[in-house]
């Protein structure tokens, strides 16, 4: 019995359709529009990446919707592939991404918006500077109803999976039932 193998985005495809003149390794700057980002070109000088110059370039991430806001963060580094002039990379984070947020409000039908957090050093959690909100869905909600409900200012970790749409839009989830607790 033949299985199908599965392809994994990897350096390794886009040296099989590439020439090595058209792949170059990027560092996210900014976002320029839409799906697409300034980047510049670096290279690695003993053993840590450095950029190259100066210059900048517009890279499209073709992981994202055209019509879509950005998500890629600045300082991310990818490899670009240059195709018809036109420079292309595939970043998009894990199907199964999970990081901390803090509810803000409530949305109704057990959806909530939600910042995403950074850890200081000092162990704290605070709003994650640039960082897009997010609507997430309290499972527990969706299966105990109203009484599982979560106050604003709560920190949840959320994880983010792919609908089935085409193209697929991440969704967000987290688990977090309310419990009364009764003094006697």
């Amino acid at each position: 019995m033949a299985s199908q193998t599965r392809f994994h985005d990897s350096l390794y495809r886009l040296a099989q359709i590439g020439s090595p003149n058209g792949i170059r390794l990027m560092r996210i700057l900014e976002l320029h529009q839409d799906n697409r980002y300034r980047a510049q070109a670096v290279e690695f000088d003993d053993g840590s990446p450095q950029l190259v110059d100066t210059d900048t370039t517009i890279v499209t991430n073709l992981a994202e919707p055209a019509d879509c806001p950005g998500q890629v963060p600045a300082d991310t580094d990818a490899v670009a592939l240059d195709v018809e002039g036109r420079w292309v990379v595939f970043l998009r984070r894990p199907a199964a991404a999970a990081f901390v947020v803090r509810i803000l409000s409530s949305e109704g039908g057990a959806e909530y918006m939600a910042r995403p957090q950074v850890v200081q050093p000092s162990g704290e959690f605070a709003d994650e500077s640039g960082a897009s909100d997010v609507v997430a869905t309290n499972l527990a909600e969706l299966s105990l109803g109203p009484g599982a409900a979560v106050d604003v200012g709560t920190k949840v970790l959320v994880s983010s999976l792919p609908d089935t749409g085409s193209p697929p839009t991440i969704r967000y989830f987290f688990d977090h039932p309310a419990y009364a607790k009764y003094l006697d």
